[in-house]
C-alpha cells in the first residue's frame, strides 16, 4: 500500500457550472478507469485525488482537471503560504506519482502484487502514462505558486473568476490601472539606476530599497486576499500592480549587478 499525505486538503476549485450535461461528465470522471468504482464527489482528500480507494490505481488525469493548484499541492488557498511545507508536499507527491513506480510489472503498482498477466501489463502502461501527466500538473502548480507575483495573479483569478493576465498586454498593465504616484516612483528609481552607471555599491543600495518596497507590496497583497472578510477586487488588483512594477525593477537591478 502506498503512503499518502495527510487527508486534509483545501476545497477544490470548480468553475460556476450550471449545465447538467457538464455535471454528469464531472461525475463520470470521478469513476475509476480500472475497477469502475465511483468516488464520493464530496471526498476531496489527497488519496481520493490521486488514487482509487478500492483498487489503488492512479486516477485518470481528467479527474483532477478542475482542481486548483492549491488543491493539487494540498496547501491552503491563501496568498501567504508556508513555502517549505508546499515544497515538501510537492516532493512527497512527486515520489508518490513517479512514473517508474507504474511501469509494467513495477513493484509499486497494485496490479503487480496479484501476479496478473497481460492485462496487468496494460494497466501498468496506463498508470505510467497517467502519472507522467499528473506529475507535470503538480510541477506546473508548484511553479506557479512558489513565485509571489504569479501566485497573486493566479489567486486573483480564483477569487474573481477572471484571470488577472487578461488585463495585460505584452506584460504591461493598462495606464488607467496604475496610480500616478506609483508611476512617478518607478520613474525616479529607474533614473537612479541609470545614474548609478554600473556602480555596484549604489546598485546594491537601490536593490535593498526595492526589496523593502516589495515586502510592503506583498503585505498589502496578503491583506487583500487573506485578511479582508469580503474579497475586494480593486484593492487586490492595485496591490498586484505595485508588486508587478517592483518585481520588474528587481529583475532590472539584478541584470545590472
Amino acid at each position: 500500500m502506498r503512503r499518502f499525505l495527510s487527508s486534509s486538503s483545501p476545497r477544490s476549485f470548480d468553475a460556476n457550472d450550471k449545465d447538467d450535461a457538464t455535471k454528469t461528465a464531472r461525475k463520470q470522471r470521478r469513476e475509476c478507469w480500472s475497477c469502475f468504482e465511483k468516488s464520493d464527489d464530496d471526498d476531496e482528500s489527497v488519496v481520493a485525488a490521486y488514487f482509487c480507494r478500492k483498487c489503488d490505481k492512479i486516477t485518470h488525469p481528467d479527474a483532477i482537471k478542475r482542481r486548483s493548484h492549491y488543491a493539487l499541492l494540498n496547501v491552503p488557498e491563501r496568498f501567504s503560504i508556508d513555502s517549505k511545507a508546499m515544497e515538501l508536499s510537492m516532493k512527497n507527491l512527486q515520489k508518490m506519482l513517479h512514473p517508474d513506480k507504474f511501469s509494467s510489472g513495477g513493484a509499486s503498482s497494485s496490479s503487480s502484487a496479484s501476479g496478473g498477466g497481460g492485462g496487468d501489463d496494460d494497466d501498468g502502461d496506463k498508470e505510467r502514462e497517467y502519472s507522467e501527466e499528473i506529475s507535470a500538473r503538480v510541477n506546473e502548480a508548484y511553479g506557479k505558486l512558489r513565485d509571489p507575483l504569479s501566485r497573486a495573479k493566479y489567486l486573483f483569478g480564483l477569487k474573481s473568476g477572471a484571470a488577472y493576465d487578461a488585463e495585460e498586454k505584452e506584460g504591461e498593465e493598462t495606464r488607467e490601472e496604475v496610480p500616478p504616484e506609483l508611476l512617478f516612483l518607478v520613474m525616479e528609481v529607474r533614473e537612479a539606476i541609470e545614474d548609478a552607471d554600473g556602480d555596484a555599491e549604489e546598485l546594491m543600495k537601490l536593490k535593498g530599497e526595492n526589496e523593502e518596497r516589495m515586502e510592503e507590496a506583498k503585505r498589502r497583497v496578503g491583506e487583500a486576499f487573506d485578511e479582508d472578510a469580503v474579497f475586494d477586487e480593486d484593492k487586490a488588483r492595485k496591490a498586484i500592480v505595485e508588486l508587478t512594477y517592483f518585481e520588474r525593477i528587481r529583475k532590472e537591478l539584478i541584470e545590472r549587478l
